[in-house]
């Protein structure tokens, strides 16, 4: 674990536990310092959170003012196990060398690559994986406020029982100024998810959480998604990913779309049948 790590945890406690690599220690805030590795900041024991609620909607309002581009790829770092050139590359005006870039969710901590190359300091948390430098929650990110220049959560949210929860978490760790970017599925079937997230979805969530959403884009199409990871049978999912690359190949096949459309309008529709939204948002 990064010695910095300490620094920088929401309890003085967790960091003398921390300090002490004594295993079992365990303070009063619920977390607990268990023996091996990674060391494990995960509440052990139920909390009650009361959130504000802002009764009405401007999401159709807020989509119509954020760009809905594919971003350029000027990303030129090493290749991460999972590709986030396209969201590297959104991101890169907020990155400087230096700062301190929270993964959530990080997983097989292959993000750490991109993160070096902008000069980050990296921390990779995850709920379970063995790979993470710190087991955390989302719902509780066990840092002090105003912690990180970036936080960067790819394909978390849709496993989160309370996503509204944790994007009040990510802006608390970050600072003002400082950006949350990251994907989240839409029409990507079950796997172990319990929201998906349309791009009104987004601006709900991450608004609700005082983020204002910069930039959303498609990572890929639904059919798509269904043709590779839905539980189908083979000659189903066959049939789907024909389905997928006939339309793709001929686009022309619905005339109002193909000739009378504005680029925006076509970019919309994508980001609506979209497998995975990606999205940029400020703090």
């Amino acid at each position: 674990m990064p010695p910095w790590f300490r620094e920088f945890l929401a309890c003085p406690d967790c960091q003398a536990a921390l300090a002490s690599e004594v295993p079992g220690s365990r303070c009063q805030c619920g977390f607990m310092v268990p023996a091996g590795s990674p060391p494990d900041l995960r509440p052990q024991r139920p909390a009650v959170r009361t959130l504000p609620v802002r009764v009405g909607s401007a999401a159709h309002e807020e989509l119509a003012a954020t760009l809905v581009e594919r971003p350029a790829i000027t990303y030129g770092g090493p290749a991460a196990e999972r590709d986030s050139s396209e969201l590297f590359s959104a991101a890169a005006a907020w990155l400087r060398p230096g700062g301190r870039l929270l993964d959530l969710g990080c997983g097989p901590r292959d993000q750490a690559g991109p993160a070096g190359h902008y000069g980050l300091a990296y921390a990779g948390v995850d709920f379970t994986s063995d790979a993470a430098d710190l087991r955390a929650d989302a719902h509780a990110i066990p840092f002090r406020e105003g912690t990180f220049d970036a936080v960067l959560s790819y394909a978390v949210f849709e496993h989160l029982y309370h996503p509204h929860l944790a994007a009040v978490e990510v802006a608390r760790v970050l600072k003002p100024g400082g950006v949350f970017f990251g994907a989240v599925s839409l029409g990507e079937p079950f796997h172990d998810s319990y929201f998906h997230h349309s791009a009104l979805g987004i601006l709900s969530v991450l608004g609700g959480a005082g983020l204002r959403t910069v930039r959303l884009w498609p990572s890929y199409d639904t059919l798509h998604a269904l043709s590779t990871m839905g539980r189908y049978p083979k000659a189903q999912r066959l049939l789907i990913e024909a389905v997928y690359r006939f339309g793709t190949a001929f686009p022309f096949l619905a005339p109002r779309k193909y000739f009378r459309w504005s680029a925006r309008e076509k970019a919309v529709d994508e980001l609506h049948r979209a497998a995975s939204v990606c999205f940029v948002a400020e703090r």
